[in-house]
């Protein structure tokens, strides 16, 4: 069963390429995974088949219709996050027999290059569980194209299985490894199937996170409706000396990023600019930003602010991705 986790990880992992000399970051589609699952199967005692997930998972994915050979995937899998309906095997699972989840928490995959073939891609990338990384490629169908959505986002979709034998990534599991009568305990091979979903998130979808004005975001923004950029950092001011209100950096960074969607961009670079001010130990304000200097084509901020949020949270895979996109771009 652990078998089938690290195949899971595996694919999700390796979905795609990373030759992205010219790519643009108006391609890049956080995985979303409340819609994208990561599946995996193996077989126990020669016959019966076992299945687990992971709940918890992490990726960005680069994919332009017109440029399928610069489709790229950063991919993080929580390897605490395994399911398999089983709390004692969920546990032995985590444990040094497997997955050793205190030492190595997390499985990574990360694209090389992405090769169209008819109706499928070919995926190079590299996969690490546990202490090793090993160069896998498969085929996965090509998606249908970018997608809009009933709320007028835009996504991305992703599907396919993979095979991966376990104990070449020291996933042992000796207890349940040993053969009896010529069957073992638990197989070696384990399949993945995953489906994974790329989405971004335009302005009217966005927007409905801010329509409540009880919300100190929400406040901020009706007050930049109202009155502009002077009216909604004046709010923000009198929000931060109520002594009843919590202000957090979401609060400003989520007036500057619904400004960012609408390409208001000199008043996003002013609201981001002042939420840095207070909340300049938040990797989401760098991630938030760098997008921002992306957009504007300023590539040294962008790089600077993406490469700052990584190092505060080495688990953001969008800004691992979007610094990846950019520095092969040359920027």
């Amino acid at each position: 069963m652990k078998t089938l986790v690290v195949l899971a990880s595996l694919v999700f992992c390796l979905t795609f390429p990373a030759s992205a000399q010219s790519a643009s970051l108006d391609h890049l589609y956080p995985i979303e995974a409340s819609h994208s699952y990561v599946q995996f199967e193996a077989t126990y005692m020669g016959y019966a088949k076992v299945r687990g997930n992971f709940r918890s998972f992490k990726g960005s994915i680069y994919y332009d219709p017109q440029s399928p050979d610069k489709t790229s995937i950063s991919f993080q899998i929580d390897v605490e996050s395994i399911n398999t309906n089983n709390d004692w095997r969920d546990r032995d699972l985590k444990s040094g027999n497997w997955f050793q989840t205190e030492q190595y928490p997390y499985i990574r995959f990360v694209s090389r290059k992405v090769q169209p073939k008819g109706d499928e891609f070919q995926v190079v990338g590299d996969l690490t569980i546990k202490e090793t990384t090993m160069e896998i490629q498969f085929l996965m169908p090509r998606p249908l194209g970018v997608i809009k959505d009933i709320r007028g986002d835009h996504q991305v979709i992703f599907t396919g299985s993979y095979a991966l034998n376990r104990k070449e990534y020291g996933v042992m599991g000796k207890n349940w490894s040993q053969v009896k009568e010529g069957i073992a305990a638990l197989s070696d091979e384990v399949t993945i199937e995953f489906s994974l979903l790329g989405k971004q998130m335009k302005a009217d979808n966005f927007s409905n996170f801010l329509r409540n004005p009880q919300r100190p975001s929400g406040a901020i923004y009706a007050s930049y409706q109202e009155g502009g950029l002077e009216a909604a950092l004046q709010r923000y001011e009198e929000l931060g000396q109520d002594t009843s209100v919590q202000l957090n950096a979401h609060a400003l960074n989520s007036v500057g990023y619904i400004l960012l969607l609408q390409k208001s961009y000199e008043d996003a670079e002013t609201i981001m600019s002042r939420n840095l001010q207070d909340f300049t130990d938040d990797p989401n304000v760098h991630d938030s930003f760098g997008e921002l200097h992306a957009k504007m084509g300023n590539m040294q901020e962008a790089i600077k602010h993406y490469h700052k949020a990584l190092e505060m949270d080495e688990t953001n895979m969008n800004a691992k991705e979007a610094l990846r996109l950019l520095r092969a771009a040359g920027k």
